[in-house]
């Protein structure tokens, strides 16, 4: 007998197949959902259908992609920075480096222009120079750096009743004569500042820093103490037969020239050492008869002048040799050094200066010039194949045939220039100082 399908077997079924009736349906319903969700996806925006300032980029660079860009940017970026600085090595001093970020970066331009006034009250030709390029002036108060529009690198009060400035490329000295006390320093601070036991006749310092102190000593006339550039003692010499009065030492600190006078059978002699830091003897020594030295100066070629009052001395450290330049009947009114092109004399025929030649010597000791004037030299400066003369409130510029190069007006009180470049100087007046252009 066959079993006939009952209510509740139909009645399944047909639950059955409304279920997946429904099941189809939401599943179609869901497709269409992405289908349309892929399709907003494709579509592209245009700049017709919506407003620029509304428009955003749906597909933008993934972030690894990013990173690593900027990754790849940073380490070219630090390649760059480290050729430069190899390439300037030299140069990457910490004052540079902050004289970079003060000046160039932030902008830093202190200072109202020239001529300004001088702080203190009075300033002596020989403490009036340049140091890094820009002015430094030792007044009776201060020691003061100035930059190229008359503001402040620094300004230091200092307490030395005879103070004396010497200078060397990027470096300074400022030392009491007759006293004990120096100061050392550089275009933007004070590097150190001492006191030595016996008084001071003189002291220098050389463009590595390394400087010589020219002093009484404790059981000789004098005694010469150098010191390092961290202010370390690196050699000394004493001096038991001549009273000692100059000193200078060559560009690396390794080598010095210096003077001293003693009297013998009644009359004048002055004598000229140069010395060797890496010897205990002195390396050449050379006596003169009746003339007094007044200064010395070495050369970056290693040679030496020295200056007397009736005759040029041109040392060849080289080779072991003085020569003799007598001034004849003619007397010394100023003169200017240049480390690395020689000296130039203003000889007068006059006790009073006026109507003085100029006389310029090289740094091989040869007289490359002679130029006839009629003016009085107050101070004189040497640049390349030009030499130029202050005098009566003008600065005047010759070449070496004696020909007018070019004027400018000075100020009337006007003591000393400098040079700052082929057509500028600095200028130091009775109470103020001046930066002039020369007119060509």
């Amino acid at each position: 007998m066959h079993n006939r399908p009952t209510n509740d077997y139909f009645c399944g079924e047909k639950r059955s197949e409304t279920s997946n009736m429904k099941t189809s349906r939401g599943r179609y319903q869901n497709d269409e959902a992405k289908q349309e969700k892929r399709a907003a996806k494709r579509q592209y925006t245009s700049y017709e259908d919506v407003p620029l300032e509304n428009y955003r980029d749906e597909d933008p660079m993934p972030n690894n992609l990013t990173k690593r860009f900027l990754k790849m940017f940073f380490i070219l970026f630090l390649a760059v920075v480290a050729v430069m600085a190899v390439l300037n090595l030299e140069k990457l001093t910490p004052d540079n480096i902050v004289h970079w970020f003060q000046y160039d970066v932030l902008g830093k331009t202190d200072g109202d222009g020239y001529p300004t006034n001088f702080s203190g009250s009075t300033v002596s030709d020989s403490n009036f120079d340049l140091i890094s390029g820009v002015p430094v002036y030792c007044s009776d108060t201060t020691i003061t750096v100035l930059n190229k529009n008359a503001g402040l690198y620094q300004e230091q009060q200092h307490s030395y009743a005879n103070p004396t400035l010497s200078v060397n490329a990027g470096w300074g000295i400022v030392y009491n004569t007759d006293a004990t006390g120096y100061t050392v320093f550089k275009r933007d601070s004070i590097s150190y500042s001492a006191a030595v036991k016996q008084k001071i006749f003189a002291a220098d310092i050389a463009a590595s820093g390394t400087y010589a102190i020219l002093m009484r000593g404790e059981d000789y006339l004098a005694k010469l103490v150098v010191y390092r550039s961290d202010n370390l003692e690196k050699f000394k010499y004493s001096f038991a037969d001549y009273y000692m009065n100059t000193v200078s030492i060559n560009k690396d600190g390794t080598r010095a020239i210096l003077s001293g006078v003693s009297a013998r059978n009644g009359g004048l002699i002055s004598v000229i050492y140069i010395l060797d830091f890496s010897q205990d003897n002195f390396l050449q020594r050379y006596e003169v008869d009746d003339t007094f030295i007044y200064d010395v100066q070495f050369l970056d070629n290693g040679n030496a002048y020295a200056i007397g009052t009736n005759q040029l001395f041109y040392i060849n450290i080289n080779e072991g040799s003085k020569t003799d330049v007598p001034y004849g009947s003619r007397y010394l009114t100023t003169y200017a050094f240049h480390r690395s092109q020689g000296v130039t004399l203003a000889l007068s025929a006059n006790p009073d200066g006026r109507d003085c030649d100029l006389l310029s010597f090289n740094a091989s000791g040869e007289k490359d010039c002679e130029i006839v004037t009629d003016q009085k030299a107050i101070s004189l400066g040497m640049r390349d194949n030009e030499r130029a003369i202050l005098s009566d409130g003008k600065i005047t510029i010759y070449d070496r045939d004696g020909q007018v190069k070019g004027t400018v007006a000075a100020d009337s009180d006007a003591r000393k220039l400098v040079y700052c470049d082929r057509n500028t100087f600095y200028v130091l007046g009775k109470s103020r100082i001046s930066r002039l252009t020369v007119e060509r």
